[in-house]
């Protein structure tokens, strides 16, 4: 081999094992999921196989940010009374200087300071400096903030220009190519594009994003129905209260007693409109994983999507299930229950 090839070949075997470390440096900014667990009033994370990622030495604050959760490689965490992110070593990337800090999207975060909110970089600088007197985090490229001075709403991009003017009295984030505005008019919701254009006129007394082609829309009467992405109304208003749909699945709504409008139950409708799990619960959520959690009286369980009781309802706090575990609360103690309900994470205070 000739000292020209060789030299060659020494080259792109260089380059290919430079390129195969950095993504092995970056490999901790993703991977598995971790979940927090509580010991002693601290919190730390676990892996999927139940074993310490990150040990418990973190505050225990029951707040938004509860239960802490990994995005992009980052957890936003509170310590003391300021929110920062740690890394997947448990090690602080971003020092706690923040009064609230979301999740990591698109390698941005929300987060406000004096009053005001910004967006961040993973480094902790801010990309978009802390401006409005209200923010949501980016959705589809876009986010929904509050001019501190005229209090109105617009839509920023991922470099802060104000792509759609701030001339609403509320916004909510981008969700399938549509987002909810509210008009100073008559305080009526409706529908716009990315483009700022309207795609279904301001008319609802309420309304909610949409989530699997379908949105919870107030029409008649104050009651609740769903229209389509044409502004097409798909199930009719009879419901007391309208939820998202998740999985095929929304929660609704109806009075416990016909006398008795402020005293509700929940259940479930199916896209058709049609009750799937009628409504007897105190409560109810969306599903996740095939498990829903409800509320009757003061404690949480499960049902599946046949409104079959999984997990019976002994649980002070719940939550959704992800990647197969539920965090959930018994007295002081928390541990993760898998589908069937089983401890997989024994409880600790």
């Amino acid at each position: 081999m000739s000292n020209l090839k060789l030299t060659r070949w020494l080259f792109v075997f260089l380059v290919v094992t430079i390129l195969a470390s950095c993504k092995m440096l970056e490999a901790p900014t993703t991977g598995e999921p971790l979940y927090p667990f509580v010991k002693d009033n601290q919190v730390g994370f676990i892996d999927k196989d139940l074993d310490t990622q990150i040990p418990a030495s973190f505050l225990l604050a029951n707040s938004q940010l509860w239960p802490y959760q990994f995005s992009e490689g980052l957890a936003a965490i509170q310590m003391n009374d300021k929110i920062g992110y740690i890394d997947r070593g448990g090690e602080i990337a971003i020092d706690p200087r923040f009064e609230y800090g979301s999740s990591f999207q698109d390698g941005l975060a929300l987060v406000r300071k004096n009053g005001r909110y910004g967006f961040i970089n993973r480094s902790g600088d801010f990309e978009i400096e802390p401006r409005f007197s209200r923010a949501k985090p980016f959705q589809e490229g876009l986010a929904a903030v509050r001019q501190a001075d005229t209090g109105s709403w617009g839509f920023i991009n991922t470099e802060g220009e104000m792509v759609i003017p701030a001339k609403y009295r509320s916004a909510k984030s981008f969700s399938q190519g549509l987002a909810l505005i509210q008009t100073y008019a008559h305080s009526e919701w409706g529908y716009i594009t990315p483009e700022g254009k309207t795609k279904i006129q301001p008319q609802y007394m309420n309304a909610k994003s949409f989530k699997e082609g379908f949105a919870p829309v107030q029409i008649g009467f104050k009651q609740w129905g769903y229209i389509n992405t044409n502004g097409a109304v798909i199930i009719q208003s009879q419901f007391l209260e309208a939820e998202p749909f998740s999985e095929q699945k929304a929660v609704v709504a109806m009075p416990a007693d016909p006398n008795n409008l402020d005293e509700k139950h929940y259940g479930y409708i199916n896209t058709q409109g049609k009750f799937i799990i009628k409504p007897k619960f105190d409560n109810a959520f969306a599903f996740h994983e095939n498990r829903a959690r409800v509320q009757m009286g003061s404690k949480f369980g499960y049902v599946n999507e046949n409104g079959k009781m999984v997990i019976e309802p002994i649980y002070d706090e719940a939550w959704n299930f992800h990647n197969g575990l539920a965090l959930v609360k018994l007295g002081q103690k928390y541990g993760y229950i898998n589908p069937q309900g089983i401890f997989v994470f024994e409880p600790l205070s």
